[in-house]
């Protein structure tokens, strides 16, 4: 006993080395799937996780992820009866065993599926962030085993711990994206997510405009008025903008008193919705009025440099137009 627990222990510290280097939280649950079935003996299991501690209800939603060796036509029977649990449950976590527990005392379906499977040992551990339980592992035996109980808790607060790590990092990174000032995504943030969106597009699933707007005379504001009446003059104008945009739409403050939007439309409603934005900025806004310019994406242009190019033309020429909604 002495033994396997000093190797199993060690296979922790020496597999767990490599889980810091994941990005994604499904990568760790695989990395950890891998490390579980090789080396202790788990025939089968599964994670269950929520993203989100906080949000809306499907943010908070708890979802099964990375399952690994259940039988042939079993999966569709566990996770029917997991996802029943789940949702008469609003925190299943409550239901975790922190020990193995053999078939015999397994609960009346449970052991009926347990039976059917072959599986003659399960346990379910609860996975944390900080002190938040966030949702479990569950793991199977098919043969006997050496009660490692200890062991199982200490791998699964591993793992708790790579992803408290994650969470905090995506957090640095999301925050590292974000306008101090407006809330809203900097420069650097809409770049990435209006890249990543133009990669992850269907093909032919409708046109993507890029536009840009710009405060009329932003610096005579802050000459006038102060920078802080114009530190105003930026939440407010980002607040509206933020206000006209989908879910899915990707708004950001690309410096100074220039903002970018990136929204699905077809291009004939473009100048409309241009216009109803100026209007909406004008009726909240005293003496304020926006500029903008747009293009659209693969027509005018198929990097976001090109985009640019095309929406900054137009911009330039509606400033010259003098025919601003004032």
């Amino acid at each position: 006993m002495g033994n396997e627990l000093e190797e199993s222990l060690t296979t922790l510290i020496e597999q767990s080395r490599n889980w810091g280097s994941v990005s994604r939280g499904l990568e760790l649950f695989y990395a950890a799937r891998d490390m579980l079935q090789q080396h202790y003996n788990i025939d089968s299991g599964f994670f269950i996780y929520k993203k989100h501690v906080v949000g809306t209800e499907e943010e908070k939603q708890y979802r099964v992820y990375a399952p690994w060796g259940m039988p042939s036509g079993c999966q569709k029977g566990l996770f029917q009866y997991v996802l029943e649990h789940l949702e008469h449950n609003l925190d299943p976590t409550h239901l975790a065993t922190e020990k193995w527990v053999s078939i015999g005392k397994a609960s009346g379906l449970l052991q009926v599926l347990w039976k059917r499977w072959g599986i003659v040992s399960g346990g379910s551990w609860v996975l944390t962030i900080g002190s938040v339980p966030v949702g479990m592992a569950v793991f199977h035996r098919k043969n006997r085993h050496i009660d490692d109980t200890a062991v199982m808790s200490l791998v699964v607060r591993q793992i708790s711990l790579v992803m408290e790590l994650l969470r905090y990092r995506r957090q640095a990174e999301e925050a590292s994206q974000r306008d101090p000032l407006t809330g809203i995504y900097n420069r650097r943030g809409a770049t990435v997510h209006i890249e990543t969106l133009l990669a992850l597009r269907d093909a032919g699933e409708g046109e993507w405009i890029f536009a840009i707007f710009d405060i009329n005379d932003f610096k005579a504001i802050n000459d006038r008025l102060g920078h802080p009446h114009g530190d105003g003059v930026l939440i407010e104008f980002a607040r509206i903008l933020s206000s006209q945009i989908r879910e899915g739409d990707i708004c950001g403050r690309w410096g100074g008193d220039e903002f970018v939007v990136m929204f699905k439309s077809p291009s004939h409603l473009v100048p409309a919705i241009i216009e109803r934005i100026k209007r909406k900025v004008l009726g909240e806004l005293k003496d304020v009025s926006v500029s903008a310019g747009w293009a659209v994406w693969s027509k005018e242009g198929t990097s976001l440099e090109e985009i640019y190019r095309a929406a900054d033309k137009r911009l330039y020429q509606d400033k010259r137009s003098g025919n601003q909604i004032r």
